[in-house]
């Protein structure tokens, strides 16, 4: 992270008691009243007792039986080693639209379990909240209003993912369990479990590992603020990396975003240095993007047309170059 985004580490949110911390390698941590140890812990077990189930009530909810790009699925190729669900809204699906972004919404998948069912609905307001406040702590940061960037009367598309990274077959050296991206969010907030793995790069180019500290969510800027903020907070690569003989390792990605039919354009603010990738990084913009952009159409681009990267996916790079 440069500088400006770590002096927002010494900001609190007022009214919430937000603290960000970056306390390794430049790696930033938030502690959330909402997100106290035990209701860490209690988090990623409710991914687990997903992951127990039958390998056959989970292809029940497999996210190709959904239109709203929800549900399970899993990913053995050279970049992504990993199972995972997908969480939104729970919300009826859109009728009668013809705009192809509106069939992001729409009902999860759900396992039978009632309980559990309302334990993910519960966190995922949890996180959103959580969210909104670090989202505040920046705009304050860059001299900004705290709903500047996220006013509380928007309802933001929410992704909540539960990932179980699978551990390599005996023999195997270390491999990629999701390949070097930064995420296409306002901010990404990470719950994960003790194992290890989750790895950030620093603007020299320095892979650290990023590793759990109890009590705490990792964070990481995504391109949409990169972009608003005029590079001012320049979006986290991270990496994961299945090591063996570490275990399997399970993360609870949350990924607060605008709402679909948000327009985003970069803020009055000074513009910042871009720093260019060293290795390859997925991302769906070039750094050096300011364009506007509708959230919605972009979001469908990279689920509904399968565009999520601009370097590497055919059509992509002349229209982000």
């Amino acid at each position: 992270m440069r500088n400006e985004a770590r002096s927002a580490n010494k900001m609190n949110t007022k009214g919430h008691g937000v603290t960000l911390e970056s306390i390794h390698g430049g790696c930033v941590y938030v502690r959330h009243p909402l997100f106290p140890e035990p209701r860490c812990h209690e988090a990623i077990a409710s991914a687990r007792e997903f992951f127990a189930l039958a390998p056959a009530e989970k292809e029940r909810l497999a996210i190709a039986r959904s239109p709203h790009f929800r549900g399970y699925s899993e990913m053995r190729n050279e970049r992504d080693w990993r199972e995972q669900i997908h969480f939104g809204h729970e919300e009826p699906a859109a009728a009668g639209t013809v705009d192809p972004c509106e069939q992001l919404r729409g009902p999860n998948l759900w396992p039978g379990d009632p309980g559990w069912r309302r334990k993910i609905l519960e966190l995922l307001a949890d996180l959103e909240q959580a969210g909104r406040d670090v989202l505040a702590t920046f705009a304050h940061g860059a001299g900004m209003q705290g709903d500047d960037l996220l006013p509380s009367t928007e309802r933001p598309y929410l992704l909540l993912k539960l990932i179980h990274y699978l551990e390599p077959p005996a023999g195997r050296t270390s491999r990629s369990g999701v390949a070097p991206h930064v995420d296409f969010s306002w901010l990404t907030l990470i719950l994960q479990d003790e194992t290890g793995g989750l790895e950030t790069r620093t603007p020299e180019g320095v892979w650290m590992d990023v590793p759990p500290v109890p009590g705490t969510l990792v964070l990481h800027i995504g391109e949409v603020l990169q972009l608003v903020s005029r590079g001012r907070y320049p979006a986290t690569p991270h990496r994961v990396v299945n090591r063996p003989g570490s275990g399997s390792r399970v993360s609870l990605p949350f990924f607060l975003n605008p709402a679909l039919d948000r327009w985003i354009e970069p803020a009055k603010l000074p513009e910042s240095p871009v720093t260019e990738d060293s290795g390859h990084v997925h991302r769906v913009f070039a750094p050096s993007r300011r364009e506007p952009f509708r959230f919605g159409s972009e979001e469908w681009r990279r689920k509904g047309l399968g565009v999520w990267c601009a370097a590497c996916v055919s059509g992509a790079s002349a229209k982000y170059e």
